[in-house]
């Protein structure tokens, strides 16, 4: 991580030898993308700012929508969106290399892993948010059921899925990479709900990818989002 000096100099400079990734570690979707640079060998700068607050402004400059992540190219282009991102490092590195596969039944089962995961994650942040940004006698009981069915749905799902010693038999591909992270960021939000999901699979993939180079560079950064949510 930059020092908040350095993110400034990062973001005003027009030319950078390197990429530069916006968006903290802490947020599962900038995490499966710099988890990617890192697979990849990729060299990037990284600015760790968050969607609140003063950052909030900062990234606008960058992502008319202030989202992370965003990945500035070093000819000055920027890519917003992680599914978006992963496809431009996908084609940079060829496709005997990317970690999606680029045609056929393999890559059909690989998007829909995906599918199936971003969907369940974006449901965990959907009630993430409505925990800590409204006041608990404001929390909407119906819909946060709803949020939770849909999590355990699609994490239970996915590890009836996964076949082993990867989600597609012999070769890594980017549903191990972004289940395993988005696992990870679960159990770290709500330790006790995904404890009780018995995705014993899933945990074991997890804890396979957790000590690698890739996912040591990229330890998510403390943040505002509580730990100890209801």
């Amino acid at each position: 991580m930059r020092a908040d000096g350095q993110v400034e100099e990062l973001m005003m400079s027009d030319r950078l030898a390197t990429m530069l990734l916006y968006g903290r570690y802490a947020s599962p979707y900038v995490r499966r993308v710099a988890v990617t640079l890192q697979l990849y060998g990729l060299a990037y700068e990284h600015a760790p700012l968050m969607p609140f607050g003063e950052d909030k402004v900062a990234l606008a400059e960058v992502n008319p929508i202030a989202r992370v992540p965003a990945l500035r190219l070093a000819d000055g282009d920027v890519l917003i969106d992680s599914a978006v991102i992963l496809d431009y490092l996908d084609e940079l590195v060829g496709p005997h290399r990317a970690l999606t596969p680029p045609a056929g039944p393999e890559r059909r089962r690989v998007l829909t892993l995906l599918a199936v995961a971003l969907g369940a994650n974006e449901k965990l942040i959907a009630g993430l948010y409505e925990r800590h940004f409204r006041p608990r006698e404001a929390w909407h009981r119906p819909w946060l059921e709803t949020c939770n069915k849909q999590v355990r749905d699609g994490f239970v799902w996915l590890d009836s899925a996964f076949v082993g010693p990867w989600f597609c038999g012999a070769n890594m591909t980017q549903a191990d990479v972004t289940v395993a992270i988005f696992w990870l960021f679960g159990c770290g939000k709500r330790p006790t709900f995904f404890a009780g999901l018995g995705c014993r699979r899933l945990e074991a993939l997890a804890s396979c990818l957790r000590d690698t180079p890739a996912f040591g560079a990229t330890a998510p950064e403390s943040e505002i989002l509580s730990n100890r949510l209801a």
